[in-house]
């Protein structure tokens, strides 16, 4: 194994221990929104130090990002760790068992290994640079879904109160009519993890934050995906951070499918 690799797995199992004893032990209602928000925090923190302090332990001079952190490495000789300790932080909140914690570790400014997390299933999704992807140390790959209808499709409904609500809507429009089988799961990070297991078909994201998708592109790619900005399809200019992956083949499929409802 990748020694690297051992150290992030070490971490997030570490850390899934901290966020399952902490997933039942929440004693505010969900109007108290001041205590909810410190519980969240606690949890989040202790989680962060524990990954810090094994990375460090083994990686004195690695840099250590978080989920907040603006990705710009100005030293690319250096090597960064960009760490979500709790992706589906509602889910968590509301007693929904689908989170995860993710690291994705960049060395030389490429993304050489990519750990995902899910401490309620047990499911540890992880990719090496040129090596594939693997869930639970088997072998992954991406869905050979050859057809539109009845497939899965992974989306994420973005929180607006403007205009551009109606925009996103257009376009989930044009998907359904496609045929598919929607799943908003309240974390995007397993969404990706599950698309480069085959779990689902496809995935769909708008507005990805960049933290979230460096950890699953990796797999993505590994597992035979082909990761795609869908923006000149649909025609829509405010959405250049959205993201689709699949294997290659249906992405031309829905590619050509969506153009032909570009006038709805």
């Amino acid at each position: 194994m990748h020694p690297i690799l051992n150290i992030a797995i070490r971490a997030v199992r570490k850390g899934g221990n901290i966020i399952i004893q902490n997933y039942d032990n929440q004693n505010f209602t969900k109007e108290n929104s001041e205590k909810k928000k410190n519980f969240i925090q606690n949890v989040t923190n202790k989680t962060y130090r524990m990954i810090n302090e094994i990375i460090h332990k083994s990686y004195p001079s690695h840099i250590i990002l978080n989920k907040n952190t603006n990705l710009e490495f100005k030293n690319k000789n250096n090597t960064y760790w960009i760490v979500n300790e709790l992706d589906g932080i509602l889910n968590f909140i509301n007693r929904l068992p689908h989170f995860c914690i993710s690291i994705a570790v960049i060395v030389k400014g490429i993304t050489e290994i990519s750990v995902i997390y899910d401490p309620v299933r047990n499911d540890l999704f992880t990719a090496v640079k040129g090596q594939g992807s693997q869930l639970n140390g088997y072998r992954t790959r991406c869905t050979n879904a050859n057809a539109l209808e009845s497939s899965t499709i992974a989306i994420n409904l973005p929180y607006y109160k403007n205009n551009e609500s109606l925009s996103y809507i257009e376009v989930y429009k044009k998907l359904f009519l496609c045929g598919f089988s929607f799943r908003c799961t309240g974390s995007s990070v397993l969404d990706l993890a599950y698309v480069s297991s085959g779990k689902i078909d496809c995935l769909f994201h708008f507005n990805l934050e960049p933290n979230n998708f460096i950890a699953g592109k990796l797999q993505l790619i590994e597992s035979g995906c082909l990761v795609n900005n869908f923006q000149k399809s649909l025609e829509y200019n405010n959405f250049n951070t959205a993201k689709f992956a699949s294997n290659p083949k249906f992405i031309r499929l829905m590619t050509e499918k969506i153009s032909a409802y570009s006038n709805i």
